[in-house]
Order: structure tokens, then C-alpha cells, then sequence
């Protein structure tokens, strides 16, 4: 662990301990940077939560090399691959242990490589913190329009909602999703931390438009946060709101989908989204996917197949 008050630029790594079958004393090394400026208060900003999601870790190694800490207010502490485990296999989970590091918050100081993980950020990290920034993307099996998520239940929701709307995503999304007591957000809830998410894109890839928007974007949200002076205005961010998982579409049986419409579109109620396509089957019709309300398409699924039970799709209402 590097010292968190030394000021300017210091970098280096977290150390974890884990017995594996194919190494008995292996050190889990996750990469961190410290940026200390000015009296102010801190910021925790975290990538690769998830292996699958990459605009993160791009984004936030990219701010430890461009932030000049001279005129830096306050502290930036940096994780961009916070499951070095998961990232280097590409996977949602963690190949260790199979859990899935944003479902088992507070963690455990005893447990998995994961759990201890949760443990550290929990007891250590987020209490000194008064700022959380977690960046996301759908992964794998999700696709999204690139948007800033914002906890409808935090403390300082104006806070957080500037700060997500300077980061200049197409949409910023207030949320109050049904399995947070498990994830870092009941964390940051509980200790009173302001916490912004994001999802940026997704299906597994990392594109340009999806980096340069990463890239651009995350200075911009630790300027809203008041580290930084603002450099430049944002692009224009929809102030939406995501219904909870009742009201997303769902998949009731394997199937292609077929978009008829694209992520971040405006669509009314009764509009098509698509169809699945059930092409095992010799006579069954395809199943057509109606828009339940108005509102933006902001999540497909991430790959052409879809299994039983996934999302299809979720529409974002207006949040003004």
C-alpha cells in the first residue's frame, strides 16, 4: 500500500493474498495512484469493478497523467482496475472465487479474494473519502447509451447530479435499483458519500466514441466536484429517470432480438423496439417488443442471443 499523503503523484499497488491451485502464494497486485493537492476533500474513483468493462481503466489512467497537482484541490485517489482478477480474464466475475464483486458489499476480511476486496474498500477507502466516482459499462450481456448514474437516495443528490451532468454523457440517470444493499452504493448510503456511477456503452467492446467520451468526461466531473477549475462546458446530458426492474422487458424463452430502434432514441408508448426471433423452431412466429411508455431507449441486452430471463430492454422516463 502507498502512502495516501505524500504530496504530487504516487503510484503503486495494493497487495491481496490468495492461494490458488495454480499458485499456493500468490500476490493479487491492484494498481493505485494518489494525486495530492491543496487543502480539500477527497475523491475515490474506481474501473474495472468488472473485467468485461474497459472505458474505466482507460479513463482513469489517463487522469493520473494529466492532472497537474499544483492545481489540484484536494486529494484523488485512483483504482482503474480495482478486480485485477476479473479484468485479465475479460469476465464479469471473478474467475477465483465466481462472485461478482458489486454483489458483496460490505464484504468479509475472512472471505474470497473478492469478498476481501469489498472488506478493504469498505473499512479503509470509502470511509476517508468524501466523493466516490465508480465507472461502469454494460459488460458482455448489457448495451447501453452512455449515461452517469446518480442514486435517487443520496444525501447530496444536487451534488451528484452536477457532477454527473458536467461529465457530459448523452444521459444522466437517477437511480433506485432493487439489489443495491449488496453493492459499494448501500456503502457509500451508509457513511453519508456522495457516490456517481456510470454505464458507457457495453456488449464487451470499447470503442472510440466510448473512450474519447471517458476520457473527456471524467476531468470534467472531478472539476464539478471542485478539484479542479472547469476547462470547458459539457455537451448537453438528458435528465432521465430508470424505473426499477419491474418495468424493464424480459426475455421468456431463448431467442435473436432484433433491435428496430437504437439505444438513446426517443420512442412513445406502443412503439416497436424489436423482435425475437426464436430460431431453433420451425413454427413459431417471432415476438414483437412493444415501448410500455414514453421515454429513451437506454439499455438492450449486449449480445444477439438472449436467454430466459434476461433484459431485453429498459426505457428511461423523463426526470424533469
Amino acid at each position: 500500500m502507498i502512502a495516501l499523503n505524500q504530496p504530487g503523484l504516487t503510484s503503486g499497488y495494493v497487495h491481496f493474498h490468495n492461494s490458488t491451485n495454480k499458485s499456493a502464494w500468490q500476490t493479487v497486485r491492484l494498481p493505485i495512484h494518489c494525486l495530492n493537492g491543496s487543502e480539500g476533500p477527497t475523491t475515490l474513483i474506481l474501473g474495472a469493478m468488472h473485467g468485461d468493462e474497459y472505458e474505466g481503466p482507460v479513463a482513469i489512467n489517463a487522469l493520473a497523467r494529466e492532472v497537474d497537482t499544483k492545481a489540484l484541490v484536494g486529494r484523488l485517489i485512483l483504482l482503474p482496475a480495482l478486480n485485477v482478477p476479473a479484468m485479465m480474464a475479460g469476465t464479469r466475475l471473478t474467475p477465483e472465487d465466481g462472485l461478482n464483486l458489486n454483489r458483496v458489499f460490505p464484504g468479509n476480511p475472512l472471505g474470497s479474494i473478492t469478498q476481501r476486496i469489498a472488506h478493504w474498500l469498505s473499512a479503509t477507502m470509502i470511509p476517508l473519502s468524501d466523493h466516490i466516482i465508480d465507472l461502469h459499462s454494460g459488460g458482455r450481456t448489457l448495451n447501453f447509451a452512455p449515461s452517469v448514474l446518480v442514486p435517487e437516495t443520496s444525501s447530496q443528490l444536487s451534488l451528484a447530479t452536477a457532477a454527473g451532468q458536467a461529465f457530459g454523457a448523452p444521459f444522466t440517470v437517477l437511480i433506485n435499483e432493487d439489489h443495491s444493499p449488496m453493492t459499494i452504493d448501500a456503502v457509500a448510503k451508509n457513511l453519508g458519500k456522495v457516490l456517481v456511477s456510470s454505464e458507457l456503452g457495453g456488449a464487451g467492446m470499447l470503442t472510440r466514441y466510448t473512450a474519447t467520451l471517458a476520457t473527456d468526461g471524467l476531468p470534467r466531473m472531478v472539476a464539478g466536484l471542485g478539484h479542479l477549475p472547469m476547462k470547458e462546458d459539457a455537451p448537453k446530458s438528458q435528465y432521465v429517470r430508470l424505473p426499477t426492474s419491474d418495468e424493464f422487458l424480459i426475455c421468456d424463452d431463448d431467442m435473436i432480438f432484433v433491435p428496430a430502434v437504437d439505444l438513446g432514441d426517443a420512442v412513445s408508448e406502443g412503439d416497436i423496439l424489436g423482435q425475437g426471433w426464436f430460431v431453433d423452431r420451425v413454427n413459431t412466429e417471432p415476438k414483437t417488443y412493444f415501448a410500455p411508455y414514453n421515454g429513451w431507449v437506454l439499455c438492450f441486452g449486449g449480445q444477439g442471443l438472449s436467454r430466459r430471463g434476461d433484459v431485453v430492454a429498459a426505457i428511461a422516463r423523463d426526470a424533469t
